[in-house]
């Protein structure tokens, strides 16, 4: 007896709760998949499992007769238990539903057989400018309605006409890229599935540009061709230079999907005929990353590249340094990183940006850094006492905050320390031979508070020598100095375009007086129907439009100081992102001015696992605006946007780049009913 109850029975109920237990780890394993490093869990383990069990439970006891009969329940039991654990791993999912094509929308029913999946009919149902493509092509399109399945391994590449050894060797990084995406797109690798085709054959040709930078002018337009003959699939790319063949091979990849219902495993399908002649509407499509408040790894970047390149979006704007942080472990200058990188493991090499511009030029982004001058300068800078360079940087850490600038800590570039002009310039040659992008570069050059200059006896003291009485002229000089210092870090060649944030000093009379249209591009980040923008226009003043009311993708996440008002307002939905085109507002004959657009997502409140969800696919929004601008009417969105764009987010999925979702599962399960 134990507290009162017959050692028989308290054994049949510590053998019950093994049972339970047992029973409950076994259908767990039977409904997860096999690890391959574990033996299989076979009848005879369940046995040896079974008697062990026994042997735990039962020992040694006087009772014979209850061992006995315990032993058969535990027997009877194990049996049914193992058996039930082998029926359920060998279940298989099938569901009724199918997909009809029914006046150009995918309608979802249940279907005894002859299940049509929902990517099939996605591909094929509707007119060729409502299905595949995003962003959708901005001439002409046409879709066929047939499909072919077939297995990656048949993809053929033919590169044609193309005689420049490094267009060569880009086309071949381009073509791994291809193929890789293919891959991601099959949710069962290596599937054995038939093929309806003999040959897959991609032949690429780059007609015109050896060059194989990525500039300002660099036509980006191509021309695509898919047609099945016989059993053998032909798909035709021509562009003038390397970036068209890598749009047009980008087209095509989304005329490829995974069918689920094709065979017993699945099969990738593409699209049998198709004619697309497709170029940007605006040469320069942006998208800003700050790693300046936040760190964010180089495979972070590189994904953040990956939805770039799906999307066409042609420029990385990296705002690298800050006045929170300078990550860029300079070889010239390596004090800049280790005065203000967050920590050692929180930094960009050399190797890795030259890794990360590499692998940006190959999916069609340049990479544009930033270090932004002469205010959000403050880590990195405070070494110049030390090493007997005098004050870099002015105000650092200063407070109240809220005197000296727009969010703390403080920070400010010192403008008549000779030194801090010469470390400028020696940043930007390492990162001009780093990315090689030469024609176009970013100064920076916003939100300068001129009261954090205006303490400084030795700063009021050069002025009076030079009769200068305004402030604004010292940050005048300033940009004079730190442009003649970019010339020579850039071999000597001044670049085509110069970029500076829109700012006082970029409004009238300063703008006139101290920038040149010929060089200068203003970076306009006010409001919409913020009026220094046609100013600069009617200027001749180029422009980038980054509208902070629209397309600035950090807003809507409350305050983050208890000081100050929130940086920006609500959350900006990809509806708004996508409605936004700012160019009606202007007079006609100033459109050729305006060289692009660009969404910024600021990192004063982005961790590194919501960077993603952030971006997209709002960014994919804004993509289809700057590549195709299709007319909105008036604040709806038109359906085939909805279903493109749901169509576009599994894209990106497939390639891990990690989304937000834009509507419940069920909408992109049953187009048209949730509008």
């Amino acid at each position: 007896m134990v507290g009162g109850l017959p050692s028989g029975w308290m054994r049949r109920a510590l053998l019950f709760l093994v049972l339970i237990t047992g029973g409950l780890v076994i259908a767990m394993f039977a409904r997860s998949p096999p690890l391959a490093s574990l033996q299989p869990f076979t009848a005879q383990s369940f046995k040896e499992l079974r008697r062990r069990m026994v042997t735990l439970v039962v020992g040694d006891a006087d009772d014979d007769a209850a061992d006995v009969d315990l032993e058969n329940i535990i027997n009877k039991s194990s049996d049914d238990l193992y058996n039930y654990a082998d029926e359920e791993s060998n279940r298989t999912f099938q569901s009724p539903w199918s997909w009809a094509c029914v006046a150009g929308r995918c309608e979802r029913r249940a279907v005894r057989s002859s299940r049509i999946s929902l990517s099939t009919c996605q591909a094929l149902c509707g007119s060729a400018s409502s299905r595949l493509l995003w962003p959708k092509p901005s001439r002409r399109v046409e879709l066929g309605r047939d499909s072919s399945a077939f297995h990656w391994q048949q993809i053929e590449f033919a590169v044609v006409d193309t005689d420049s050894a490094e267009v060569r060797a880009m086309l071949d990084n381009a073509k791994d890229v291809f193929l890789g995406n293919v891959r991601n797109l099959m949710k069962i690798p290596n599937t054995k599935s038939r093929s309806s085709l003999d040959s897959f054959v991609v032949a690429v040709t780059v007609s015109a540009a050896k060059d194989t930078r990525l500039t300002l002018a660099t036509d980006e337009s191509y021309e695509l061709q898919l047609a099945t003959r016989g059993k053998r699939l032909e798909a035709r790319i021509v562009g003038r230079t390397y970036y068209g063949v890598r749009h047009g091979l980008e087209t095509l990849s989304q005329m490829i999907w995974w069918d689920e219902n094709c065979g017993k495993q699945g099969c990738l399908r593409v699209l049998s005929s198709a004619i697309v002649d497709d170029k940007p509407v605006f040469e320069y499509r942006g998208l800003l990353v700050d790693t300046g408040r936040q760190f964010f790894s180089v495979e972070q970047l590189k994904n953040v590249i990956d939805g770039m390149a799906a999307s066409k979006l042609n420029t990385l704007h990296w705002h690298l340094s800050d006045s929170q942080s300078f990550p860029y472990d300079s070889q010239q200058f390596p004090e800049m990183a280790r005065w203000g990188a967050y920590s050692g493991d929180e930094i960009y090499t050399p190797d890795d940006i030259k890794d990360l511009a590499l692998y940006a030029k190959i999916r069609g982004v340049r990479i544009l850094i930033e270090i932004d001058s002469p205010a959000h300068a403050g880590a990195g800078w405070q070494w110049g006492l030390e090493h007997g360079l005098g004050e870099l940087a002015l105000c650092v850490d200063q407070q109240p905050w809220t005197a000296y600038c727009g969010e703390p800590n403080c920070g400010q570039l010192n403008p008549i320390n000779e030194n801090t002009y010469k470390i400028l310039e020696g940043l930007y040659r390492e990162l001009l031979d780093l990315t090689e992008v030469r024609d176009v570069v970013h100064l920076g050059g916003d939100e300068v508070n001129l009261e954090c200059w205006a303490q400084y006896n030795n700063i009021t003291a050069v002025m009076q020598a030079q009769n200068m009485t305004d402030y604004h002229l010292l940050w005048a000089e300033f940009e004079r100095k730190l442009h003649s210092k970019l010339i020579r870090a850039n071999r000597g060649e001044a670049p085509k375009a110069v970029i500076l944030w829109s700012s006082p000093l970029t409004k009238r009379p300063y703008l006139q007086q101290y920038f040149d249209p010929q060089v200068h591009v203003i970076q306009s980040w006010g409001g919409s129907n913020w009026p220094d923008t046609t100013d600069i226009l009617e200027d001749g003043f180029r422009v980038i439009l980054s509208h902070v009311d629209a397309w600035y993708l950090d807003c809507g996440f409350g305050k983050w100081r208890e000081q100050g008002e929130a940086a920006c307002g609500e959350y900006r939905t990809w509806q708004t992102v996508y409605n936004h085109r700012p160019w009606r507002d202007y007079a006609q004959q100033h459109m050729r001015q305006i060289v692009g657009g660009e969404a910024a997502i600021w990192s004063e409140q982005l961790g590194q696992a919501s960077l993603g969800p952030r971006l997209w696919p709002r960014a994919s929004a804004l993509a289809e605006r700057l590549w195709s601008d299709i007319p909105s009417s008036g604040y709806n969105v038109d359906e085939n946007v909805y279903t493109r764009l749901s169509s576009h987010i599994e894209l990106l999925r497939s390639r891990g780049v990690k989304t937000e979702a834009m509507w419940p599962h069920w909408c992109t399960q049953n187009p048209g009913k949730c509008l």
